[in-house]
């Protein structure tokens, strides 16, 4: 009987190939100057002037607390994390796992300073998900996802073009 159940058991699972591991951060860090924190407490303060001729008393509220929000993130470190491509999902670190039916299409970003591998999910909390391939080579990860992900170019979004612009 349990030769029979162990059997049976094999016969269900899967067996999940791990196809592609590395280790990067999770994402882009930017040293700020001095300069750039000055930059963001002018625009905080003529952010904050504007809202109170304005009378608009709740905005004036929300600029500080918005501009101690960006000093925060600013300021962190990225940590390293493993991201694993199997045949059955994509794993960003611990806590992050995206089926592979969950994905609808991949794309490789390259540029001459980084290169990151995109993906458009079905989620709608998280459509779009970039994972920074440091020096993992891109042609190994397309290699791993196109059996199990459509290949299709994906453009970046105008907050990531403005916060890359701004070094953020």
């Amino acid at each position: 009987m349990r030769l029979l159940y162990a059997t049976l058991l094999r016969m269900e699972q899967k067996e999940i190939k791990n196809l592609l591991s590395w280790n990067a951060p999770e994402f882009v860090y930017y040293p700020k100057t001095r300069t750039w924190f000055a930059v963001l407490g002018i625009i905080t303060v003529g952010f904050f002037i504007t809202a109170i001729l304005m009378k608009n008393y709740f905005f004036a509220l929300l600029i500080p607390i918005a501009a101690f929000l960006i000093y925060i993130h600013a300021q962190k470190q990225p940590r390293r994390i493993t991201i694993k491509i199997t045949t059955e999902s994509v794993h960003i670190g611990e806590h992050q796992s995206f089926n592979h039916k969950d994905i609808t299409s991949f794309w490789i970003i390259e540029e001459p300073e980084i290169r990151i591998l995109s993906l458009e999910t079905k989620k709608p909390l998280q459509p779009k998900i970039t994972i920074l391939l440091e020096d993992q080579e891109a042609a190994a990860v397309k290699e791993a996802l196109k059996n199990f992900i459509k290949e299709k170019k994906h453009e970046e979004s105008f907050a990531d073009i403005i916060a890359k612009r701004l070094r953020f």
